[in-house]
């Protein structure tokens, strides 16, 4: 196998560049690393691009600087730098305006060392996402983008070992979990330099629910503000689509099919609309099985008809490989839907 991208470490340091070789001692050290995943050239898929929303780059350096934030306040070294994080969400505001127009592709690879710190800057990317889509002006874009930064800042109060453990927390220890709304409220209101009321209010109402049954005060739909209304439902969203200890990821489509149930429950509903409008059912680079019992690559996934993708045809439903580039349009044959989503190494062993 051969890299597709470069491999970075929590830390976001280079480990391989792409165009590697993978060799049987790179894959032992990468896990000694906590990198279990990563990407790898295709043969049938080469020429596909994935989209993005913010570049590699700007996604690498935020997520140090929210880690390198989160380090310096649990060592109590100093104050949060604030020209740090407002520059990270400048960055990413910036971007996103330049893509607004673009779907979400939930393909990134995260390890378990930096979930806390990719999972922030995933939250600010697709909650600034969202108020692109109400109109928000740059200035609430950028005070959107700081507390969703910032949402879980209170962790750091947070043993470690509480927040690593490997199985679902108790009764006791989900108490504790959820103590991270104060003490993050508590954290960002004492920080010198400007932080904005519905900034630092991010922090403490990111887990309310729209039907009053959240955390920690049991606010209820407009109690609730806005940003912090945004960033419940793209947090819930990004942490059921991230592979945790105590279990796996939901693909895309089905975390779409939780949301929904949701809707009018846990979410604004009117602003769950928008987020899953912005976020592709199947992404591309995803493996399906049709209605028809092909199989097949999604490789375009239009914004307004986000079911029906177009998919490069790799198998029959005899499990004949396709002789070169077959593509089908989903918009244009509307009796094949997708069956289901094919596992990479189930569709790796039938080849």
């Amino acid at each position: 196998m051969v890299t597709a991208r470069n491999i970075f470490s929590a830390d976001g340091q280079m480990l391989l560049s792409s165009d590697t070789s993978v060799t049987e001692s790179y894959v032992r050290r990468l896990h000694e690393l906590g990198v279990y995943a990563i990407y790898v050239h295709n043969p049938f898929f080469e020429d596909v691009e994935i989209p993005v929303v913010i570049s590699e780059d700007t996604r690498i350096a935020s997520v140090q600087t929210v880690k390198r934030g989160f380090e310096v306040l649990r060592n109590k070294r100093s104050d949060l730098d604030l020209d740090d994080i407002q520059q990270a969400a400048r960055r990413i505001v910036t971007e996103i305006l330049r893509n607004r127009q673009a779907l979400i592709h939930l393909t990134e690879i995260r390890t378990h060392d930096d979930y806390t710190f990719a999972h922030s800057v995933d939250v600010c990317t697709l909650a600034v996402l969202v108020a692109v889509q109400l109109g928000y002006a740059e200035n609430r874009l950028h005070e959107l983008a700081i507390g969703s930064l910032l949402h879980d800042i209170g962790k750091i109060r947070i043993d470690e070992e509480l927040l690593k453990k490997p199985t679902r927390l108790n009764d006791d220890e989900m108490a504790v979990m959820r103590a991270h709304t104060l003490f993050g409220f508590e954290i960002l209101r004492n920080q010198k330099g400007e932080l904005s009321f519905p900034s630092i209010h991010i922090a403490l109402q990111h887990h309310e629910k729209y039907d009053g049954t959240g955390y920690p005060r049991g606010l209820k739909r407009d109690e609730i503000h806005e940003f912090s209304r945004i960033v419940s439902v793209v947090d819930v969203y990004d942490a059921i689509t991230s592979d945790r200890p105590y279990r796996k990821a939901l693909l895309p489509h089905e975390a779409h099919e939780l949301m929904v149930v949701s809707a009018n429950q846990h979410f604004d509903p009117k602003l769950l609309t928008i987020f899953l409008d912005k976020i592709a059912v199947y992404p591309v680079g995803t493996v399906v099985r049709l209605t028809t019992g092909d199989i097949g690559v999604v490789i375009f996934v239009a914004p307004d008809m986000q079911a029906r993708p177009t998919v490069r045809l790799i198998m029959d439903k005899h499990r004949r490989l396709y002789p070169g580039v077959t593509k089908l349009d989903m918009r244009n044959h509307l009796t094949i839907f997708v069956d289901q989503v094919v596992d990479g190494k189930k569709l790796f062993n039938l080849i």
